[in-house]
């Protein structure tokens, strides 16, 4: 199935011909002949698109996209607005409306279905990005996205500077964002100077088109090209050139010379659609932080350190290397909670993995996994290395004393660790990464019991 189209249309012809050719392209398709039936289709099963036709009885477009926003999940699914007329004012009128886009009848094949394609594309996005927050949500760990996004920014591309200037210039009084020129190629070059665009808008002219579908391509292929939104401008040469940009990654196709204000317009409702997936990626990316992260220290959790270490533990197999298993746990800790108070207790805690965190290599792994205790993963390591590291962790820990916020005085701590080494040719393949842990464990015990703020190294295999 290519996706569910619900077709809204008070003329049987219109949408038998339409449905006609949406089911041999493989759409699932539903019909509905007023805003009444249209919100009943919905609320039975929300479709991927809705494509909307001539003016209905009961129900303006713009209410009958107000009343589906209404009653479908969000995202509610984009609206196609079929227009019997191609006056600048009445698709302008169609986009403020709440239209995801606008065609005018007749239609053409090619571009209907390029387009068709490309809102569904931006549909998916946001439906998987919904979904996988409102998971994360659902299980505590999703946030609102933190820092700030900096001001919304477009930049026009042509292949003359006095073109996008001029562009630009004609643009400027109807938009609300930083909007500047550049030419092909050197996209890479405004970023640098002024920092990653949200808009890139592609004017593709008769005379240079292999240029500008050669800067789509290489826009779309590029590392931060997935964080701009490409809008083409293209010169008459017909809806198969069009169908040809949407497919390449174009999020619209506008003719050219087109009027200002639905250009500017159209470039808003991308920057906002492209504003709202970022919220919903930084929403993502917070929860599955939040997911693999302790929020008192910031290091990782026991979550992300056994996944880490099974990892590793594969990898130096393969290699032939050994690692390191390190447990480190400060020494009469429940004595600083008593004397000096909880919030004490979390200034030490949080001070304490930021010395060993830095004093680790950066290949290196550290984790809080218990109440004052960590569980270090170093790749690569031999014992004579685990010895000195493990050294300069407990120096650094008791020769930095830990000040107390609001009071005077400082906390002294130490550490004690230990390690083992652990050799993949002497390991069992199958060997479970709570053995490991074990050992490590073991000879932290050693380091209690030998008096404290002392490290045990051991070797053997891990069998």
């Amino acid at each position: 199935m290519t996706g569910h189209v619900l077709i809204v249309d008070p003329l049987a012809t219109n949408r038998i011909v339409l449905k006609a050719k949406l089911s041999a392209a493989y759409y699932v398709v539903s019909q509905a002949t007023t805003a009444r039936d249209a919100t009943k289709v919905c609320l039975e099963a929300t479709p991927d698109l809705v494509i909307l036709g001539h003016a209905l009885a009961d129900a303006e477009a713009v209410d009958l996209i107000r009343r589906l926003e209404r009653v479908c999940a969000p995202p509610s699914p984009p609206v196609l607005m079929l227009l019997s007329e191609g006056d600048s004012d009445v698709r302008l009128a169609a986009l403020q409306a709440g239209a995801a886009d606008v065609m005018v009848e007749p239609l053409d094949d090619d571009e209907l279905f390029a387009r068709l394609r490309a809102l569904l594309r931006q549909r998916r996005l946001d439906c998987d990005l919904v979904m996988h927050v409102n998971t994360a949500s659902a299980l505590g760990f999703a946030e609102d996205p933190l820092g700030f996004s900096g001001p919304e920014r477009a930049v026009v591309l042509a292949s003359l500077p006095e073109i996008a200037k001029d562009i630009c210039d004609r643009l400027k009084p109807y938009c609300r964002y930083d909007i500047v020129p550049g030419h092909y190629g050197a996209l890479q070059g405004v970023c640098d100077a002024q920092g990653q665009p949200d808009i890139a808008l592609l004017h593709i002219g008769a005379e240079d088109a292999s240029d500008g579908l050669r800067s789509l391509a290489e826009l779309q292929a590029c590392a931060h090209g997935r964080d701009i939104r490409a809008i083409a401008l293209t010169e008459r040469e017909g809806p198969g050139r069009k169908a040809r940009l949407l497919d390449m990654g174009a999020c619209d196709v506008i003719d050219c010379p087109s009027e200002d204000r639905e250009l500017a317009f159209r470039m808003t409702l991308h920057m906002v659609r492209k504003k709202r997936s970022d919220t919903l990626r930084g929403q993502l990316e917070n929860g599955l932080q939040a997911a693999v992260l302790d929020p008192l220290t910031g290091l990782h959790n026991r979550r992300y350190a056994n996944v880490f270490l099974r990892r590793l533990m594969e990898q130096a197999e393969a290699a032939g290397s050994s690692f390191a298993v390190m447990i480190a746990d400060l020494d009469h800790f429940k004595r600083v909670n008593d004397t000096h108070g909880h919030a004490a207790g979390d200034r030490v805690l949080i001070r304490t993995a930021g010395l060993m965190r830095d004093a680790l290599p950066s290949d290196a792994m550290i984790a809080r996994v218990g109440g004052e205790e960590f569980l270090i993963v170093v790749p690569d390591t031999t014992l004579p290395d685990v010895r000195a590291l493990a050294g300069r962790l407990g120096r650094a820990v008791r020769e930095t004393p830990v000040s107390l916020k609001g009071r005077r005085g400082h906390v002294h701590v130490t550490v004690s660790i230990g390690a083992t080494v652990v050799d993949p040719a002497r390991t069992h393949r199958d060997m479970p990464v709570e053995a490991l842990i074990d050992q490590a464990d073991k000879a932290l015990y050693r380091s209690k019991t030998d008096g404290r703020d002392t490290v045990t190294v051991t070797l053997r295999p891990a069998a």
